[in-house]
């Protein structure tokens, strides 16, 4: 019996497979036993992640004027630590911004503080966080006067008629001493009662004469003689400093008596203060060392067209003098005291 050797076998088994794996279309591919899979990608990304608490307010309720504290909560769910930058809104405008840092799975307050002027509602945002606030009105009305308010006379110019000096320049004017309640308070107007002394309106019920017979009344003058349309007022406070100066129209005032309240910006005041109004009531007839019947029609006409009166009352205990450049000029009318007033606010607690 022939024997095959087993070495002459493998070529051919080697050749075999090799042809079926041709007639098959399959070819085997060998990985070497060394070789291993990469593992997945299992890093995580560092990030901040804020979360946010709603707004709170304190202390309630708002109050007009006071400051108030908001706050919002901010955490930060991430795994890193950030900025968060908070923009404070007021019923739609931008009011204050803050940056506050978070550590990764900590909290931090934004916080700021500001007050309302205004009573009612109001809007407070930061971020998306929203809250509808109620503001409460403390303030308690306040009105400062001399005496009770009943009008005696009528002072057109702070001058007579018998001062021939000062028929060129009537700068003079009219200052009330006034006293704050205790704790002061803040004035937010100026009520003075007056009219205007319109010669064209007195014309007609009184007529005077000027010279060579000729009628002469107001609105004759003015068409040489330009009348100033404006008056002043001023606020003056201890040792007179000034607090306010506002200018305003004549115009403000009739030919008929009437209380007319002048608006300032808040102005604080405490203890005495003053209030000065100068109605600059200005002739310009030249003036003259002889006097003549026909001047002093004139002056007093002139006087009357469209001057501004302050009303006045008599009393015992006067409070109001004339004045020059905020300070008092002695023995002039010493028995009035003028319709002015302070209208203001104290803050309730």
């Amino acid at each position: 019996m022939m024997k095959i050797s087993t070495y002459k076998l493998i070529p051919v088994a080697i050749v075999f497979i090799v042809i079926s794996a041709l007639v098959t279309g399959c070819v085997p591919v060998t990985v070497p036993v060394t070789q291993t899979q990469e593992p997945p990608n299992t890093t995580v990304s560092t990030a901040p992640q804020f979360t946010f608490m709603p707004i709170q307010v304190s202390p309630l309720p708002v109050i007009t004027g006071k400051t108030f504290t908001i706050t919002m909560k901010v955490s930060n769910a991430g795994t890193a630590a950030g900025t968060y930058k908070a923009d404070l809104y007021i019923d739609g405008s931008l009011v204050n911004s803050q940056a506050v840092t978070v550590n990764p799975g900590q909290s931090a307050d934004t916080t700021f503080q500001s007050t309302l002027q205004v009573p009612g509602h109001h809007i407070i945002g930061i971020g998306q966080q929203t809250l509808d606030v109620t503001v409460t009105d403390s303030r308690i009305p306040v009105s400062i006067k001399i005496g009770n308010g009943q009008m005696d006379g009528c002072d057109p110019a702070a001058e007579s008629v018998s001062q021939v000096s000062a028929v060129t320049v009537q700068g003079d004017g009219n200052m009330i001493k006034l006293t704050a309640p205790q704790g002061g308070f803040t004035i937010t107007g100026i009520k003075i009662t007056g009219y205007i002394k319109d010669s064209t309106y007195d014309f007609n019920r009184d007529p005077v004469i000027g010279g060579a017979g000729q009628w002469v009344y107001g609105a004759d003058i003015a068409q040489a003689e330009p009348y100033r349309p404006d008056f002043s007022v001023n606020i003056y406070g201890d040792h007179r400093n000034k607090l306010y100066s506002g200018n305003y129209n004549k115009s403000l005032f009739t030919t008929t008596t009437s209380t007319v309240t002048l608006p300032v910006p808040d102005i604080r005041v405490g203890g005495d203060f003053y209030i000065e109004v100068l109605p600059y009531n200005l002739p310009r007839l030249n003036a003259s060392t002889v006097w003549d019947q026909d001047y002093w029609h004139r002056y007093v006409v002139h006087t009357w067209y469209y001057q501004l009166c302050i009303g006045y009352e008599s009393a015992m205990e006067v409070q109001s003098w004339v004045s020059e450049g905020g300070s008092i000029v002695p023995d002039h009318y010493l028995t009035y005291n003028w319709l002015i007033q302070a209208e203001g606010y104290q803050t309730g607690n």
